[in-house]
């Protein structure tokens, strides 16, 4: 069953904000999100007569989304697992950095800095870090609840390759949380969370704040992947609480690493 044209702009507006949301993700970027959400529109209303009903329209325009998505450099572009550490010690010993995020917290509707957004910006940094088809189809099955067989259409694979691209993925996150998430181990090397959280308000709450998010040392690392993305699926990182604030600490970075 083909989309008529005519119901193109209700049927997109309809997984426009999940869709922005999945773009913003990819490069990290708001400037190349609404770019590459506009470019989407644009190209399904050109190809809405090719659209045979063989997926649901919103699997076919994610698939565009993505094609287009996958042409774009900072979407391309792959980070260091130590880049957050960069961030930091940048905003550190750089005082404008540092007026740059306690302006954007100072703008927020709420004075309330939420770790959970927080773990969702770390994702955002780690996820990165893995190869492309990784990251997207991890993004689509673990925030969007795209099911295999609709990120096989989306990635024009195999669901053999996807089933082996989100095993992979989900091993190689564990395998980087692990090494830097001090709230999951001990010897972790990050705990931006709860310093920002100190740094940017006048109660020292971070303690509480992170037991309240459920990770924990004593569980398993599959675990505490699992709790990790319900956490992110609670945030839009567009017009959430803290969007603004954890979009001027990912332009520091991009600045820092010189991500163009």
């Amino acid at each position: 069953m083909q989309t008529k044209k005519s119901n193109i702009e209700t049927e997109f507006m309809a997984i426009q904000e999940q869709l922005e949301s999945y773009l913003y993700r990819l490069p990290a970027n708001r400037e190349d999100a609404k770019d590459l959400l506009q470019d989407t529109y644009i190209k399904i209303k050109q190809k809405v007569d090719t659209f045979q009903g063989k997926s649901s329209f919103k699997t076919w325009v994610f698939a565009i989304a993505t094609n287009l998505a996958k042409d774009n450099q900072r979407v391309k572009n792959r980070w260091k697992l130590e880049v957050q550490d960069e961030c930091k010690n940048a905003s550190l010993s750089t005082p404008s950095y540092q007026q740059r995020i306690i302006g954007s917290f100072q703008n927020q509707t709420e004075q309330q800095f939420e770790i959970v957004e927080h773990i969702n910006y770390c994702f955002t940094c780690i996820a990165k870090n893995l190869n492309l088809e990784q990251q997207i189809a991890i993004i689509l099955k673990e925030i969007y609840h795209f099911k295999r067989k609709e990120i096989a259409k989306i990635l024009d694979k195999t669901e053999g390759i996807i089933k082996h691209l989100l095993f992979d993925g989900r091993k190689e996150l564990q395998v980087r949380y692990e090494k830097r998430c001090a709230l999951i181990n001990k010897e972790g090397v990050c705990c931006q969370c709860a310093e920002l959280n100190d740094f940017l308000q006048d109660t020292l709450d971070s303690e509480s704040k992170l037991r309240a998010t459920g990770l924990s040392q004593t569980k398993d690392a599959e675990t505490n992947l699992d709790i990790r993305f319900a956490l992110i699926n609670q945030i839009n990182p567009l017009n959430s609480n803290a969007a603004e604030l954890e979009n001027t600490i990912l332009q520091i970075l991009r600045e820092v690493i010189d991500d163009k």
